[in-house]
């Protein structure tokens, strides 16, 4: 589905457009200009579904050759060896989400959690993937017209990364699980969830300019983005929390 001229939202499950796979995160597609660039893979659940809805907005397979996680839970990364299975794919991740992806880390991503409370298949398998590339705080990586930069984001969970795409002089916030629409967020019991730490991603996103909000669940924001980070400001300055999702 194109929502902008270089950019389209190819995977979505029941907590955002149902496009794909009912538990598969909102994944965004970036034309490069030659080469493609995918953000989150979903659960690998939904791959061939994701494949087809690119292939109905008329992208070449072949030309998707980059993904970049923003972090390793199996909504986001779970899909990642799937999608390398079909794609000639190049990976990105922060240090400790290239960690957990690689070597397939169940327990990191709390999945045994997550499948014993009826969120996932108790048959689903986290597949092990390689990545190539491990990024850093503030590192940029330029590919083709997109300019890319790594924002780390830790509270949703620990490994959470953030990135700030420019294409054409408009910047788009690629939040992951960080901020969704309305400036909510998403409060799980799971080892790494942190308040504190979701509350200080926030207040440093603020610190960025960006146009779009592509956030990870629910609806995305194509004008105005920066104002659901601002809501959630107001509350965070208030002692507050911002509201979950959940």
């Amino acid at each position: 589905m194109q929502i902008e001229p270089n950019v389209y939202l190819v995977g979505s499950g029941r907590a955002g457009f149902d496009l794909t796979e009912p538990f598969d995160c909102n994944i965004y597609l970036f034309d490069a200009g030659g080469d493609y660039v995918l953000f989150d893979a979903g659960t690998g659940m939904g791959t061939e579904q994701i494949l087809a809805v690119c292939q109905r907005d008329g992208v070449v397979l072949d030309q998707i050759r980059h993904l970049f996680l923003t972090h390793a839970h199996s909504d986001h990364g779970g899909g990642a060896a799937h999608l390398r299975d079909r794609l000639p794919l190049q990976l990105y991740a922060r240090t400790r989400t290239a960690e957990i992806v690689s070597t397939g880390d169940e327990a990191a991503v709390s999945l045994p959690i997550a499948r014993d409370g009826g969120m996932y298949p108790a048959d689903y398998v986290y597949r092990a993937c390689p990545v190539e590339h491990r990024l850093t705080d503030e590192q940029v990586v330029s590919i083709g017209n997109l300019q890319i930069e790594t924002i780390a984001t830790p509270g949703h969970s620990h490994d959470h990364t953030s990135y700030l795409v420019t294409v054409n002089g408009k910047r788009y916030l690629v939040g992951g699980d960080a901020i969704f629409f309305g400036g909510r967020v998403v409060w799980q019991n799971i080892y790494d969830c942190s308040v504190p730490d979701t509350n200080k991603s926030i207040q440093k996103l603020a610190t960025y300019d960006f146009d779009a909000l592509l956030a990870g669940h629910l609806n995305f924001s194509l004008r105005d983005g920066k104002r659901h980070v601002l809501t959630a400001c107001d509350i965070i300055a208030q002692m507050g929390c911002p509201q979950s999702i959940l």
